[in-house]
């Protein structure tokens, strides 16, 4: 019992990281599942949020709970790195049953591991092995490490036999996977499946991930300027890259969400990596270009606005878009 008490702390820490680093990481985990599968499922959902639970408690029963007396403890304790294998057999012989509880819970810590590589992730065999041992060898070095410097020496033993019980323990889940795998098979989808008619939260995740892809490269382009304009004028370069960053955030905006998707069957590149189109029905010529202009105004205005000091009208903008949307599950320029 004492033993299992032991990783109390470790999982209350995990728990309480859990939400926050859900938060951050919700755009990729919907991306993700949206490539995966062209559809969210709430099962789907929670198995990958589980599995951030699971990432964030294994990295804190490693690794938490660190020595308070950084200083004492360094000066009284020499942890040399464990490379003999097999080293707990004589472990057992000596420990008896908190050898065997060492034994079994480092082989049970990574069948999670395997068995999400293998259902989740869809991984091989060929895979799924050499990233369990890289993930265990990758723990017991930040463990030797002091977490890479951190802490100013290793806190937790190096051992050799934690690379082998953590592979073996990967390898388990990875087989409960697959017999899970042949009793409740997986659906497959097309890899050309493409969503015509996207629903609210597919459109803001590929727009999320355009944006990114648009600041990324709107901020790259400024600064390129910026640098040319320092070299030949310090002070007019400063004036003039306020204008710039605006101009460069236009001139990416209608390309992003322009003419890529013009020439992509309506597929900006986060559209196509959520497999959705933004053309929800068959336009051409003249129609065509309205729908596209005004879905690159209203959007640009949801997202930047037109002036400096415009974050409440930007807010109306937004909250009617979600009002149309609730009441004819469509934006205005599908109206078009």
């Amino acid at each position: 019992m004492s033993y299992v008490l032991y990783f109390s702390k470790p999982f209350t820490l995990a728990i309480a990281l859990w939400p926050f680093l859900s938060l951050l990481l919700t755009l990729p985990v919907l991306a993700l599942l949206y490539h995966r599968d062209n559809r969210l499922r709430f099962s789907s959902a929670l198995t990958a949020y589980l599995i951030v639970l699971y990432l964030i408690a294994l990295a804190c029963f490693t690794l938490y709970p660190m020595p308070e007396n950084a200083a004492a403890y360094c000066a009284t304790h020499h942890l040399k790195p464990q490379l003999n294998p097999l080293e707990f057999i004589h472990d057992i012989q000596t420990d008896g049953l908190a050898g065997i509880m060492q034994l079994a819970m480092n082989v049970v810590f990574f069948i999670p591991l395997g068995f999400f590589m293998k259902r989740t992730f869809r991984w091989k065999l060929a895979i799924a092995l050499p990233i369990t041992f890289l993930t265990s060898l990758l723990i017991e070095t930040t463990q030797l490490t002091g977490i890479w410097g951190i802490y100013p020496c290793a806190y937790r033993l190096f051992d050799v036999d934690d690379l082998i019980t953590n592979t073996v323990g990967g390898a388990l889940g990875f087989a409960i996977g697959n017999v899970i795998n042949r009793l409740l098979p997986q659906r497959h989808i097309d890899k050309d499946a493409i969503t015509t008619n996207p629903g609210f939260i597919r459109r803001c995740v590929a727009l999320a991930i355009d944006l990114l892809i648009i600041g990324a490269a709107s901020v790259s382009v400024s600064a390129f300027v910026y640098l040319v304009g320092a070299m030949i004028d310090v002070n007019r370069a400063n004036d003039i890259n306020s204008i710039v960053s605006t101009v460069s955030t236009m001139v990416m905006f209608v390309l992003f969400e322009g003419i890529i998707p013009w020439n992509r069957n309506g597929r900006t590149l986060g559209g196509g990596f959520t497999r959705m189109t933004m053309e929800t029905e068959e336009r051409s010529g003249m129609r065509r270009g309205i729908f596209y202009m005004a879905r690159i105004v209203v959007l640009y205005c949801a997202v930047y606005g037109l002036g400096t000091s415009c974050s409440f009208y930007v807010l109306l903008l937004d909250m009617a878009l979600i009002v149309f949307w609730c009441a004819g599950k469509r934006m205005p320029y599908d109206c078009i």
